[in-house]
């Protein structure tokens, strides 16, 4: 990641580019420097808690987990991201799919009655369609992280909430009372 920022900020400065790719560089960049900078170092800060036995609380292997699923998130992201950037640069910084005008009008109503007529996808359409299935898997993994760390939440808490008291039988009292009670602590008065 740091080599791509590299060649993109060298890019800029070699280029002279359009302010939409420009931005589009500056997001890439700007977000790859975080992930490098805050994000795996926090991650590494909780891999060094989670191994010193004196830290409280002290992260487990399943918070580990969890945070290293949403960095793979990020990471996806902002591979698709230099992926573009990338992409651009093998067409001469010229944008892939021109702007079409007539996409930005409503669609043409459905018919009523489907054609049996079956046309190939075209590239364009092939590729728009991968990088949204993509999206759509990245968004389904984010919801399984959040479901998993629900669920990791939700049962610390009732676990927390069911505590059991157990009393070995030598430190209870026996107690002489009619309630058939032998070894056990009496609640009667």
């Amino acid at each position: 990641m740091e080599g791509w920022c590299r060649q993109m900020e060298l890019d800029q400065r070699e280029n002279e580019l359009p302010e939409d790719i420009l931005e589009k560089m500056r997001a890439a960049v700007g977000s790859a420097q975080l992930l490098i900078s805050q994000k795996f170092q926090q991650f590494r800060e909780l891999c060094e808690e989670n191994l010193n036995p004196s830290t409280h609380p002290r992260p487990v292997a399943s918070d580990l987990a969890g945070f290293w699923d949403m960095l793979q998130l990020s990471i996806e992201n902002i591979s698709l991201k230099f992926d573009e950037l990338h992409q651009l640069r093998a067409n001469n910084w010229r944008p892939l799919d021109p702007p079409d005008r007539k996409e930005r009008r409503l669609p043409p109503p459905v018919p009523k009655k489907p054609h049996n007529v079956v046309h190939p996808p075209l590239a364009r359409d092939r590729s728009l369609e991968s990088s949204e299935k993509q999206r759509q898997e990245a968004r389904k993994r984010l919801m399984a992280v959040k479901r998993a760390a629900s669920v990791r939440q939700n049962s610390a808490t009732e676990s927390a909430d069911s505590i059991e008291i157990y009393i070995p039988e030598a430190q209870t009292r026996e107690l002489n009372c009619d309630c058939r009670h032998s070894k056990s602590i009496c609640v009667h008065p």
